[in-house]
């Protein structure tokens, strides 16, 4: 005759442990997995679920309740990150929850030939914006999202009340600080209007050649204390694709930060380390009078947050060294700029089927993937065709 607690360990053996993570359409997919399980293995179901073929542009982020998002080490075992009760033998424990993010940020996104890869990426990188990780201006901000609505729901349907969308779904805190949610409203619907017959991939491609050209594209921030060679400023480091960027204060919001004020390139970069809270970049000197001169240090709030800046500048790194072997030697050649408000719609588009990943398809046909959480119907004659991702 079998205990309990042998049966509920057979049990557990058998259904796994519950493992939630949120997708960049913000749906949440949860998973059975054993306490040996590696993030690795996590990262591979979640890719293989949404059919992402460029599985190296992201990356699963540990959200704790408080403190900083983290990065998930890929060789990690799922117990590192799990709540005691999870680690245990009991049956129902709370789940360890996770999210797929952008952790790599080509300079040219909407080139990416997988459909799929390029969706993802869009409802990553619309994230952040929304968020507000980047700052960005109020026109650009309504022009993305407007170019999002073209994606969500296909062409405006003329509404007198124009309530088929909630402008903070689409609109970054900072932008809508500043503008009255009557305002929103009307601007929106009228933009989207201008965008008949954009299909779903031309929206998202012009949304991410917009994305691509914003001054913080690509850059991930950590707040910080300079050490040396000016101590006790209040600074972030920046980390992205091709450097790394230091940040001061903004002269008319000291709580924000202001433009780049140093730009150091993996090439002139000797050494980066970090010792307890400390953060270090050591950079290549013109002569060895000035080595000590070239040392920056930064205090961070905590070891960890240290180790995560200097772990993410090596993956960088190498990511950097992967996608510059396929890149002209210009690197990021920028996109003509596009605007909504100067959009023409014409028989002949801008962007071929072949580049948007279209085939030919019947014009009401409805587009849909295996799990990527966006459905979207080309033609919207109903506001209950409409849906929000």
């Amino acid at each position: 005759m079998f205990s309990i607690s042998f049966a509920l360990q057979l049990a557990v053996k058998h259904t796994g442990k519950p493992v939630i993570v949120q997708f960049p359409s913000n749906k949440r997919y949860q998973l059975p997995a054993q306490r040996e399980d590696t993030m690795k293995s996590v990262h591979s179901a979640v890719i293989k679920r949404l059919g992402i073929e460029d599985a190296s542009l992201f990356a699963l982020q540990y959200c704790p309740v408080k403190g900083i998002r983290e990065f998930v080490a890929p060789d990690h075992k799922l117990k590192v990150y799990a709540p005691d009760k999870w680690k245990s033998d009991a049956v129902t424990s709370p789940p360890i929850e996770l999210r797929l993010v952008v952790k790599f940020f080509p300079p040219n996104p909407h080139l990416f030939v997988n459909q799929v890869t390029r969706l993802q990426f869009f409802l990553g990188i619309r994230t952040l914006i929304i968020d507000g990780t980047y700052e960005i201006s109020k026109e650009v901000a309504f022009d993305l999202a407007a170019l999002s609505l073209q994606a969500d729901v296909g062409d405006y349907y003329d509404q007198s009340n124009n309530t088929y969308f909630e402008p903070h779904n689409y609109l970054p805190p900072d932008v809508m600080s500043i503008v009255s949610y009557q305002y929103c409203c009307k601007e929106i619907p009228m933009l989207h209007s201008k965008l008949d017959d954009m299909s779903q991939n031309e929206a998202i491609i012009r949304y991410l050649q917009i994305a691509s050209n914003l001054p913080d594209y690509g850059v991930h921030f950590f707040e910080v204390v300079e050490k040396l060679p000016c101590e006790g400023e209040h600074a972030w480091v920046g980390v992205c694709l091709e450097a790394v960027l230091l940040y001061g204060k903004s002269t008319t919001h000291p709580k924000t930060r202001g433009p780049p004020t140093k730009r150091f390139e993996w090439h002139e970069i000797a050494n980066i380390s970090y010792k307890n809270k400390t953060f270090i970049l050591d950079i290549v000197a013109d002569d060895k009078k000035h080595k000590s001169e070239r040392r920056h240090a930064f205090e961070t709030d905590s070891t960890k947050v240290s180790r995560q800046i200097m772990s993410l500048c090596a993956d960088t790194h190498k990511f950097f060294i992967k996608i510059k072997k396929m890149l002209p030697k210009d690197l990021a050649p920028k996109d003509p700029a596009f605007s909504v408000r100067d959009y023409t719609p014409s028989p002949k588009s801008v962007i071929t089927n072949e580049e948007s990943g279209e085939g030919d398809q019947e014009e009401e046909e409805e587009e849909d993937t295996a799990d990527t959480g966006m459905t979207r119907t080309k033609s919207v004659s109903r506001p209950e065709a409409l849906q929000q991702t």
